[in-house]
């Protein structure tokens, strides 16, 4: 065999390798929501079921994918993490394909900007579509590229059919394909203009059309409707912070002009783009536009998809951009990482474009030490020292290796600090727990537990009815508690963060635990704990109501301090009026003396409102607790993470339990809501409930 060939083949194989050693080394195991329904969905196919009423389901490859490795090799993280590293090896392979004719160079740091970014290598083995839309859109360049500069136009019908086939494998995996299609409008509108290629683009109208027609045909089959999968879709939509068409204009102008670009620096999406972008400022750089070439071809492309990703709309009745979170991005990093290895190596042989390189690498350095991230410090810092001092010293051959190095260990400090997350996470340390101790070992007790846990069990149960019986999320458990049956309380910190959930969101019982109670298991290093529930004295037990009062800021509340200033006509939850949160909110005191009594046990603190903020918050409910001598208690929450979109209202409950032996005489319990910046934040429909638990269980029968 050619020597350089099997050169350039061991390259790609060690890039495949580092690939399987992050699945190894930096593997997380699964969020815990998406990801588990896709698993659970294939599943369903397996025995023949699919909910056409589920949006999901129509993320056809997703499924089929799964459930053809499902089927082959059982449930298992093996199974469901194979097809995204199947995929991203593909991948890996077509950007080979597209740059092993310019050297190895090209070729290393092509695949070290594709294979090291850190959100596509975080990616490359979860059961998410977003992989899958990777390979769409680098497939679909990869055979428009073909056409035009390898094959010289020849085999027009079938690279037609092809790039039809690609786009049609996008969409039946995630709608984010959609954001491709400026980029498609833009090289037809292109072609026609310098009339080359209009045949091709015609083929592929007429292909995609009757590939269209025949999916949709096969949906109406399954379904009886036709456009089932966007009703689907819109039934399916619910109200969240990427809704930028119902929030503030502010909050949407933010989201198209900063947001993006704020989020590929941050989270390191913008590698690859700094190289083609700096390429920009050269004299006749809009030269490129025509794209008579295989490298104007990408450079352009990736300049589209990224202005795309930050403009384009992915609704048809309003404008609203797409959701910032990397996933979604992930086709842009190797259809980047094309051009600017040309770019890269260019500069490493003759230092072209170096002044426009270093500078905009500067730029981009700047903005992300005031964005306060780890890129600053692990990526983009290390980058423009690296580039700088290559440019203004004299290099060699050995140099230039130097560079590839130190340029490969910059793009590792990322990918690296995952895997160091992935250690203390310790997932698969974690479900050989889960395994040993719930899914083997204790198959009559019900488990009690966050969200994400319980989808997690039933996921490691196989989805067995018998089994998904058994766990219950918190929500669901409350109307089990009176039937006293064995139970297990799971508390698991890392399912726990994966849940959104904060230990003051724990029920009472999870977060009250008595010193004196002994665990069932405990590992502290993965805070990981399981309790016998009939063990813990408030699992069963309701607590008995002292005092209530809700303000709704119609009329005068008693207990309540508030000014007349700081009601507002402009927004209300529900009635006339509402509470504009200055600095402090109308404040609840109330003197416990005037309860009559004494608690007994430890008073239970209930406060719950809806609130309304045009942009992020740094404002938190505060609990305390005043007597003569000072503030023995003092509990805050921060009320930002409860925000699930701007100029909506949301509710936000707090619960809080004081410990009895802060309860003195005198003692008043002040509760409001404190704002330190200058956010416009409302609220309305704010209640308070004194609850006291039972000194023993009998007591509440």
């Amino acid at each position: 065999m050619n020597p350089n060939r099997v050169r350039e083949y061991a390259i790609l194989l060690f890039f495949i390798i580092l690939v399987l050693l992050y699945h190894i080394f930096g593997y997380t195991g699964h969020y815990g929501y998406d990801d588990l329904h896709y698993a659970e969905l294939a599943k369903e196919l397996l025995q023949g079921s699919i909910d056409f009423e589920d949006h999901y389901a129509y993320r056809l490859t997703v499924v089929l994918f799964t459930a053809l490795f499902y089927l082959i090799f059982g449930i298992s993280d093996f199974s469901s993490s194979l097809p995204a590293i199947l995929l991203t090896v593909t991948i890996l392979l077509t950007v080979f394909n597209l740059l092993r004719k310019q050297g190895p160079r090209v070729l290393i740091i092509g695949l070290l900007l594709t294979t090291l970014s850190n959100w596509f290598l975080f990616y490359s083995d979860k059961l998410m579509p977003d992989i899958y839309v990777a390979l769409s859109v680098t497939w679909a360049l990869a055979i428009i590229h073909r056409y035009k500069f390898k094959n010289g136009n020849s085999y027009t019908a079938l690279h037609a059919f092809l790039l039809s086939i690609a786009l049609l494998f996008g969409f039946m995996s995630k709608g984010t394909i959609v954001l491709v299609v400026p980029l498609l409008l833009f090289l037809i509108l292109t072609d026609i203009f310098l009339k080359r290629d209009v045949r091709f683009w015609i083929y592929s109208l007429i292909s995609g059309m009757i590939l269209m027609t025949l999916y949709l045909l096969v949906i109406w089959i399954l379904t009886g409707d036709l456009l089932k999968r966007f009703e689907a879709i819109a039934s399916n939509s619910y109200l969240n912070l990427c809704s930028y068409d119902q929030q503030g204009l502010k909050v949407l102008l933010k989201r198209i002009f900063f947001g993006f670009f704020e989020l590929s620096i941050f989270q390191a999406l913008s590698t690859g783009f700094i190289f083609v972008f700096a390429i920009l400022f050269q004299r006749k750089g809009l030269r490129i536009l025509r794209m008579d070439n295989s490298f104007s071809f990408f450079l352009v492309s990736a300049i589209l998809l990224f202005l795309s990703s930050s403009f384009m709309s992915i609704s048809l009745y309003s404008y609203s951009p797409m959701c910032l979170d990397p996933r979604h991005y992930l086709f842009l990093v190797p259809v980047a990482a094309v051009p600017a290895s040309t770019i890269i190596a260019e500069f490493l042989e003759n230092k072209k474009a170096g002044i426009q390189i270093t500078l905009t690498l500067i730029c981009v350095t700047a903005i992300s030490f005031f964005l306060q991230g780890d890129s600053f410090w692990k990526l983009y810092l290390p980058l423009s020292l690296l580039f700088a001092i290559y440019y203004f010293v004299k290099t060699g051959k050995g140099v230039q290796n130097l560079f590839i190095f130190l340029f490969a260990a910059i793009l590792l400090l990322l990918p690296l600090n995952m895997i160091s997350y992935a250690r203390q996470v310790k997932y698969r340390k974690q479900k050989e727990i889960l395994m040993e101790q719930v899914i083997r070992n204790r198959q009559d007790r019900s488990i009690v537990t966050n969200e994400v846990q319980k989808r997690l069990l039933e996921y490691y149960s196989g989805f067995h009815q018998d089994q998904i019986r058994r766990f219950f999320s918190y929500e669901e458990f409350e109307s089990h508690r009176e039937k006293k049956e064995e139970a297990l309380l799971l508390l698991n910190w890392h399912s726990r963060y994966l849940s959104g959930m904060k230990a003051a969101d724990l029920p009472v019982y999870a977060r009250n635990i008595p010193a004196s109670v002994k665990p069932v298991y405990s590992n502290q290093s993965l805070n990981l704990v399981i309790y016998e529930l009939k063990d813990l004295p408030l699992a069963y037990q309701k607590p008995v109501s002292l005092f209530t009062t809700m303000n709704d800021f119609e009329q005068a509340v008693p207990y309540w301090k508030q000014q007349e200033k700081d009601i507002s006509n402009h927004f209300q939850y529900r009635g006339a009026r509402s509470n504009r949160v200055s600095e402090y909110s109308s404040t609840f005191e109330f003197p416990l003396d005037s309860l009559g009594k004494e608690p007994v046990q430890d008073l239970l603190v209930l406060t719950s409102l809806f609130f309304l903020s045009e942009d992020q918050t740094r404002a938190r409910i505060v609990i305390s607790l005043e007597n003569d001598s000072g503030i023995p208690f003092r509990e805050t929450l921060e009320m930002n993470p409860y925000l699930k979109a701007y100029s909506n209202w949301w509710p936000i409950t707090y619960e809080v339990t004081i410990p009895q032996t802060h309860v003195n005489q005198n003692s008043r319990l002040k509760i409001y809501v404190w704002k330190t910046d200058k956010s416009r934040l409302y609220i309305d429909n704010f209640q308070i409930k004194l609850l006291e638990f039972s000194s023993s269980p009998e007591e509440m029968q």
